[in-house]
């Protein structure tokens, strides 16, 4: 059996990581040279938490005040784009009470099988990617989104999740250095987080070792197609070449270039991507004990030894390499705002001079693109014209969080088994 994956972020390794224990010859087509995808500078978040899509009520109306403030963390690039504006329109359909509803529990059994899935990566030793299970903290200041967290604490609680609400006084006595300026928190303990930058080095040498053939720099140009499947998959290397897919499963999990991609093949698949920024400080002299995410500003914190990165924002439009300043120094003014003891850091404070950030912006800001469905589920199932191929993208800002899991499901399609979680609320064909 042979499979051909386009795609070496999170989602195209795993599912090349349990194909290739299933018994396939796996080549996996990856149009970079896999040192700095959209899997490296995210949170390294693993966030059963986050059981709520993208496409919910509160987004669409909290975004259209957002689209107003140029340090928002959210942001629709306007661009003419008839992909945009269908995108636009399927996302603000999708986003209803009746959606979060029904998609909560799916999401959330993925997300559960993911994070059980990189617990045993971490216990076999093949994989040391700092795999920390001490929960994630949603910090809030202002009384309405106090009322907001505490549903969805209590939604997370109705699931199965372990939570615990903290006060003021409880978050300060557990971030001693932060010093945390809100009204409480959510201790979601369920959550974890790991390395990405370890695990997404670690990965693909693993797959290699195993006898997976990873094509760098090889850029999908094209498709052979006949009585309704993939024949074969043109590429450019730097030259051009083709493999023969007439008896192999092909699997599409490509990120954000997932589209353009699935163009080629004759497949539609509403999803537009949003730019995500982040910055990592070394050595910091204060500590914070707990990655977290503060909710009003939607930036997120994560810790790791000698190291915390600070990322958010999400830019909805055509992929580009421009840096928005202003974004970006929306992201790092809310730390001062809800952790004045980090703030006080010199390394966080050089981090933070706007004149040192614009000189060097290009060095100090790692920005990535996730891709983002058209109602904030990802796509995970067979194709509509094309009966080999499978896809695995539209993950958002859950790629690590669902990339182990995803592999495993996609794995088990492609050899014929019954899949570990169920998957109709993420089958490609509902658009």
């Amino acid at each position: 059996m042979q499979a051909l994956i386009i795609g070496g972020g999170i989602i195209g390794l795993s599912t090349a990581l349990y194909l290739q224990e299933d018994g396939w010859q796996v080549t996996v087509l990856e149009k970079g040279d896999l040192s700095d995808n959209c899997s490296f500078g995210n949170m390294g978040y693993l966030s059963p938490s986050h059981f709520v899509p993208l496409a919910a009520p509160g987004i669409v109306s909290q975004g259209l005040f957002w689209l107003f403030q140029k340090k928002s963390p959210f942001y629709v690039r306007p661009v003419p784009s008839l992909a945009l504006l269908d995108w636009g329109l399927k996302f603000l359909r999708a986003a209803t009470p009746e959606h979060v509803e029904r998609s909560a529990r799916p999401l959330l059994d993925l997300l559960l099988l993911s994070k059980k899935l990189f617990q045993d990566w971490a216990a076999s030793g093949d994989l040391q990617f700092g795999l920390t299970e001490k929960g994630c903290l949603m910090y809030y200041q202002t009384e309405k989104y106090e009322k907001s967290e505490l549903e969805t604490a209590k939604k997370a609680e109705q699931l199965g999740l372990q939570v615990e609400i903290l006060g003021r006084e409880q978050v300060q006595t557990i971030e001693p250095d932060a010093r945390p300026d809100v009204r409480g928190g959510v201790l979601y303990k369920d959550d974890a987080h790991l390395d990405p930058n370890a695990l997404m080095r670690q990965l693909p040498a693993l797959l290699e070792k195993r006898g997976v053939q990873i094509i760098r720099n090889a850029e999908v140009t094209g498709f052979e197609r006949r009585n309704g499947k993939i024949t074969a998959v043109h590429y450019r290397q730097p030259n051009a070449a083709k493999i023969d897919t007439q008896d192999a499963q092909v699997v599409l999990a490509a990120g954000s270039w997932s589209p353009q991609v699935a163009r080629m093949a004759g497949e539609q698949l509403p999803l537009m991507p949003g730019k995500g920024y982040s910055m990592t400080i070394d050595n910091p002299a204060q500590q914070l004990h707990f990655p977290c995410i503060l909710a009003e500003a939607k930036v997120a914190l994560t810790p790791w030894p000698k190291r915390l990165r600070i990322g958010s924002t999400m830019e909805i439009g055509p992929i580009n390499d421009r840096i928005l300043l202003a974004r970006v120094q929306g992201i790092l003014e809310a730390v001062p705002r809800f952790m004045p003891g980090l703030a006080r850091d010199p390394a966080f404070q050089a981090l933070a001079d706007p004149e040192q950030l614009k000189a060097q912006a290009r060095q100090k800001v790692w920005y990535g693109f996730r891709p983002v469905s058209a109602d904030g589920m990802p796509y995970i199932g067979y194709a509509q014209k094309n009966q080999n191929l499978l896809i695995a993208t539209g993950h958002a800002m859950l790629g690590i969080s669902l990339g182990a899991g995803t592999g495993k499901v996609v794995a088990e399609l492609a050899s014929g088994k019954r899949t570990s979680v169920a998957l109709q609320a993420f089958d490609p064909r509902r658009y």
